[in-house]
C-alpha cells in the first residue's frame, strides 16, 4: 500500500513563500514523499488514518478489566501494531468470526478462543483484525517536521555545513555529523517524534 505524503506541495510553498513551477512541483513531491518515509520509518507507524486487516499470533494474558463483561479466567492478548486504534470492526479467531472481545487502547482481548484440532492442537491461535488506525489530520508538529526536513535540502541541496564569504562564517543545519545522505532527521526532531514512536514489538503474520 502506498502512503499518502504527511504534507502537501502547497504546504510547502506556503513554508517557503514561493510558486512552484512544474519541475519545482516534482522535486517538492519527491522530497516530502522522502521525508515522510524517514518519519514514517523513525516513529514506526503509518500515521495516516486507514483501515487494516491483519493477521496476528495470539499470546495469553491474565489481566483483569474491571466492568467488562468477561470472567475472570485467562483469555487471549493480541497488539496492534498501528496507533491510535479508531475502531476495531471485525475479530476472527482461526477464521471464526467472535465478538467476545474488547479493547484497551491498541491491545485487544479475546475470552473464547477456539483452539485448532489435530495436527495443529498445539500451535497458538491466529487472530485477523479488521480496525481503522492512525491520525485525520495528521499531528501539525509531524507535518512541520517533514516539511523542515524536505525544506533542508532545497535550500542548501549541496548538504554544506558550514561556508566563509567576505569574512561571514554561515553554519547550515545538517542533521548528521558525517557524510551529507539528503533528506534526514535532526536529533531535536527526534526527540519531538519520540512521544509518538512504537516501541514494543508485534507478531504480525500478513496485511491484507
Amino acid at each position: 500500500m502506498v502512503l499518502p505524503s504527511l504534507a502537501t506541495v502547497a504546504d510547502l510553498a506556503a513554508t517557503l513563500g514561493r510558486t512552484f513551477t512544474t519541475e519545482q512541483e516534482l522535486q517538492a513531491q519527491a522530497l516530502l514523499d522522502q521525508a515522510s518515509s524517514i518519519v514514517r520509518a523513525y516513529v514506526r507507524l503509518d500515521i495516516t488514518r486507514a483501515t487494516t486487516t491483519d493477521t496476528f499470533t495470539m499470546r495469553w494474558s491474565t489481566r483483569q478489566h474491571l466492568g467488562a463483561p468477561f470472567d475472570s479466567h485467562r483469555h487471549g492478548q493480541v497488539t496492534l501494531p498501528q496507533r491510535p486504534v479508531e475502531e476495531v470492526t471485525a475479530v476472527k479467531v482461526n477464521g471464526t468470526a467472535t465478538h467476545d472481545w474488547w479493547l484497551e487502547q491498541n491491545e485487544l482481548y479475546l475470552r473464547t478462543v477456539p483452539w485448532l484440532g489435530p495436527p495443529g492442537a498445539h500451535q497458538a491461535p491466529q487472530v485477523e483484525v479488521t480496525y481503522t488506525h492512525g491520525w485525520d489530520p495528521v499531528p501539525g508538529d509531524i507535518r512541520a517536521i517533514v516539511l523542515q526536513a524536505a525544506n533542508r535540502v532545497i535550500v542548501n541541496p549541496s548538504g554544506i555545513r558550514s561556508e566563509t564569504v567576505g569574512g561571514i562564517s554561515t553554519t547550515y543545519l545538517i542533521p548528521a555529523a558525517g557524510e551529507y545522505l539528503g533528506v534526514l532527521l535532526s536529533r531535536t526532531e527526534q526527540k519531538v517524534l519520540d512521544r509518538y514512536r512504537r516501541t514494543a514489538s508485534t507478531v504480525r503474520l500478513r496485511s491484507i
